[in-house]
């Protein structure tokens, strides 16, 4: 009898392993990366000049949910220091200083929600929806004066995200995000007119912040064009951790009030931990 119940035993472990096997759990996945950037801002509303820049502090964090369907939340923060020509000397009451350069700072929020669509060998495409915020806060920097400035776009959009398993231990990803609608915030072609006072006026960050984005407009392809590609290589040096490569590329061109062209990219070395 115990013997029968230790068969009994043995072949519902191995049958429930085997299920585990072919219907494998979900998986959850942390990275973290830091890497170098390169910026490129045309913004009319400030300066007819571009500004070109190369970065040393770009960083990324995500967390991606592989099961029935697929999740990510990614945060990215990149600055850069532009400045159209060598630091020069200006005078103030008397007083000799150096002119500093301008100053960027970018942060972009991500939530993407999608579905495998193509299963094929060793190739998968994942579509869906994504929310996304992107965020930019401007300082231009003119020897003793100065301009603040920002811009912000909420987004609602596609995705498509293509994974190449290359081998056992290595994976190469294709993804591209494309905004469909969004609110858009800038600042005004005359920089400090009565709206944006009003809305400093506070003197708090947060209320001041949420007051730019209130005075923004619906925008839609037409009028504001974006897209967000990335391709990320990964490779998979022990099962529950891996080291990788990813380039990004990120476009903006808006036309309201006045011609906006920015460019950035970036290359982080990253490493990931699943769970």
């Amino acid at each position: 009898m115990k013997t029968t119940k230790f068969i009994l035993l043995l072949v519902f472990i191995l049958t429930g392993t085997r299920l585990l096997a072919v219907n494998p759990a979900k998986e959850n996945a942390l990275s973290m990366g830091f890497g170098i950037g390169q910026n490129t801002r045309q913004d009319q509303i400030f300066s007819p000049f571009v500004h070109h820049d190369f970065s040393l502090l770009n960083g990324a964090i995500d967390y991606s949910r592989n099961g029935k369907y697929y999740q990510q939340v990614k945060i990215v923060v990149a600055t850069f220091d532009p400045m159209l020509q060598e630091p020069y000397n200006y005078s103030e009451y008397d007083e000799v200083k150096t002119a500093t350069p301008h100053y960027f700072l970018y942060f972009n929020l991500d939530y993407l929600f999608g579905r495998k669509v193509i299963e094929r060998g060793k190739t998968d495409l994942t579509i869906g929806g994504m929310f996304n915020t992107d965020t930019q806060s401007l300082n231009y920097v003119y020897g003793r004066i100065g301009s603040f400035g920002y811009f912000s776009a909420i987004n609602l959009g596609v995705f498509g995200k293509l994974d190449f398993l290359i081998s056992e231990k290595n994976g190469l990803t294709i993804k591209l995000q494309l905004p469909a609608v969004s609110w858009v915030s800038r600042s005004p072609y005359l920089v400090n007119d009565d709206e944006f006072i009003e809305n400093i006026s506070s003197h708090s960050g947060v209320k001041t912040f949420f007051a730019f984005i209130k005075d923004g407009n619906p925008a839609t392809w037409n009028t504001v064009q974006q897209f967000d590609f990335e391709l990320k290589y990964l490779y998979q040096f022990l099962p529950k951790w891996g080291i990788g490569i990813a380039g990004q590329y990120e476009f903006i061109h808006a036309q309201k009030p006045r011609n906006l062209i920015s460019q950035r990219s970036s290359v982080n070395i990253s490493a990931t931990f699943k769970f």
